[in-house]
């Protein structure tokens, strides 16, 4: 696949690096030169991400950091209008893809994205890089950009990250010893892993996905919203629905989202029926195992409560225990940033979203990002 670009637009900046954006991108195009940033990019940075957004009323506008006509990194913002507050917010899910260790790399890339900021009359920018906390030097430089903490972690900072290189008897030897048994319980008791991805399918995990979420006290979106992303998924060979299934009774399910050598735990479900048997456990290994033959190699867990602030008085130490078991490695993220781009407008915006926010969460039971 070629890494050129080929647009007309003069180059943001002059120096080695340059930033410009990829009007015309082909999916394809786009999603290869994301597979090939640092990082090799998040399905939440792919372009069938930014066109079901679209559809939503979120613009994508992507966004190509260059050196020597080769393609370093990229970045795709979802542009929405902001009620309230002239203007709008860059939203950058999960992105960008950037050499962290390159502070001209950096630098270049955030003073092309000021300049598209302000064509777009934007106000704010708002980024997600999985930079980890522990990057001081790379958090140092987004702190002198101007780049500052959001209130609020827009998804989990905080994430199990499982590398899938290592054979099976060394994944399930990396297991915790519980664990490790559970995964092989649910099998000598007659239990099976199917991949289903009917649409009956689908209306079935979602039915599980209601109890759980009415029985763990999770936050689940809209039906009409969860199955137009997944069907935008879908349509892009992304997502795969597996369930842990007993005597033709589905007890559990997991929908997995792919993009290049990634997957992700997008949401998981179970019933109340059979629990003795750990169908989530089993089910987690064998969808471990599928990805290996799919050549996938990382597995991210997408969410955890952060350990040093855990207890088992938490409600949320459950889920924590359950993933810690396969043997991942924590990651903790910088999580959610703000750059303002028009200073008053974005510090109007600051003040207005957390009403609107919960406004149109009562209202609409769902959330706009």
């Amino acid at each position: 696949m070629s890494t050129t670009i080929h647009e007309t637009t003069t180059p943001i900046s002059p120096a080695a690096y340059t930033m410009r954006e990829a009007r015309s991108a082909t999916r394809e195009q786009w999603n290869g030169w994301l597979q090939g940033a640092p990082g090799g990019g998040h399905i939440y940075q792919s372009h069938e991400w930014g066109e079901f957004k679209r559809t939503i009323g979120w613009r994508p506008i992507r966004l190509l950091l260059e050196c020597d006509n080769a393609i370093v990194g990229a970045g795709q913002f979802l542009a929405w209008s902001t009620p309230g507050v002239p203007g709008c917010l860059l939203y950058c899910t999960k992105g960008p893809w950037l050499p962290w260790d390159d502070e001209q790399a950096v630098r270049t890339f955030f003073a092309g994205v000021r300049t598209v900021a302000r064509r777009e009359n934007a106000h704010t920018v708002k980024i997600e890089p999985e930079v980890l906390e522990e990057q001081t030097a790379v958090k140092a430089v987004l702190t002198d950009i101007g780049f500052e903490k959001f209130r609020w972690d827009l998804q989990f900072k905080t994430t199990m990250l499982v590398d899938l290189t290592p054979s099976e008897e060394e994944l399930l030897a990396a297991m915790k010893s519980k664990t490790r048994y559970n995964t092989r319980l649910g099998a000598k008791k007659g239990v099976r892993i199917v991949e289903d991805n009917s649409l009956e399918a689908r209306e079935e995990f979602h039915t599980m996905m209601e109890l759980t979420a009415q029985r763990d006290g999770f936050f689940k979106r809209p039906h009409n919203y969860l199955f137009a992303c997944w069907q935008a998924m879908y349509d892009a060979d992304r997502a795969h629905l597996f369930f842990a299934v007993h005597e033709e009774q589905k007890l559990a399910g997991i929908l997995i989202f792919t993009f290049g050598h990634k997957y992700w735990y997008t949401v998981g479900a179970s019933t109340d029926e059979k629990r003795n048997l750990m169908p989530t456990y089993q089910l987690q290994w064998e969808v471990v195992r599928w990805a290996k033959e799919q050549g996938i190699t990382f597995y991210d867990m997408v969410a955890i409560p952060n350990p040093e602030n855990l207890n088992e008085e938490d409600s949320m130490y459950g889920l924590y225990r359950f993933k810690a078991g396969f043997g991942g490695r924590v990651a903790e993220f910088v999580g959610c940033l703000d750059l303002p781009v028009a200073s008053l407008r974005a510090a109007a915006w600051n003040r207005v979203e957390p009403l609107y926010y919960r406004a149109y969460k009562r209202l609409k039971h769902d959330v706009y990002y």
